[in-house]
Parts: structure tokens; C-alpha cells; sequence
């Protein structure tokens, strides 16, 4: 996050607890932005997320946290199944296939006989 987005982010938390914000608050919040990876959606979101829930006064280790819980949530079930999906086959690719069991089946089998 850079120098404009915390301070943002210090406005909006401002918005909910009246905190003032100086030159220290920016450069302490940017630090542990920095630290953590904080992108400025992600970490606007966790403020908002923060303040739904709770009435505590809200602290960089509050963002991180919350980060982590997200980054730590499974999938989506759609999401997940959509992985597991198989692209659709063309017809061709589909001939292709059943011909390719057709043999080995043949080999498999006695006398005709699978």
C-alpha cells in the first residue's frame, strides 16, 4: 500500500472511532502494511469487516488478522468443482478415446470374451 492509500484507510477507520490521524499514525500503519502485504481492498474491507463486528478500537494487528482468517476460508464449493470439472470433449476426441479402450479391451480379453 502506499503513502495515500493509508491514509485512507486512517480516514475511514476515523469514520467509526473519531481517532485523530498525525504524521506518526501514518508512517506506524504504513510500516505494518508493509510488513504484512496489506493491499488497500483487502485491508479497507477488513477495517469495514472489523467495525460490522466488533467496537474495539481498531490496530494494525486487527487487519493482519483478519487477512490470515480470509486467506485461511475454503473455497467456494462452486469454485472447487469447477476445478474437478473436465473440459468437454470433442466428438472426434471422444471417437478417439472409445477406440483406444476398444483395444485395449481386445487385448484384455480370452477368446473374445472380457
Amino acid at each position: 500500500m502506499n503513502r495515500n492509500e493509508v491514509i485512507d484507510l486512517l480516514t475511514a477507520a476515523s469514520a467509526y472511532d473519531r481517532r485523530t490521524i498525525g504524521e506518526g499514525d501514518v508512517v506506524a500503519w504504513s510500516e505494518a502494511a508493509h510488513r504484512a502485504g496489506w493491499t488497500f481492498p483487502k485491508a479497507l474491507d477488513a477495517l469495514h469487516e472489523h467495525y460490522a463486528k466488533t467496537s474495539q478500537w481498531l490496530m494494525p494487528g486487527h487487519i493482519t488478522e483478519r487477512l490470515r482468517l480470509v486467506s485461511r476460508q475454503p473455497a467456494p464449493v462452486s469454485d472447487v468443482l469447477a476445478l474437478d470439472a473436465a473440459p468437454p470433449a470433442s466428438a472426434e476426441r471422444r471417437a478417439e478415446l472409445m477406440a483406444e479402450i476398444r483395444k485395449l479391451a481386445d487385448r484384455k480379453s480370452v477368446d473374445g470374451v472380457a
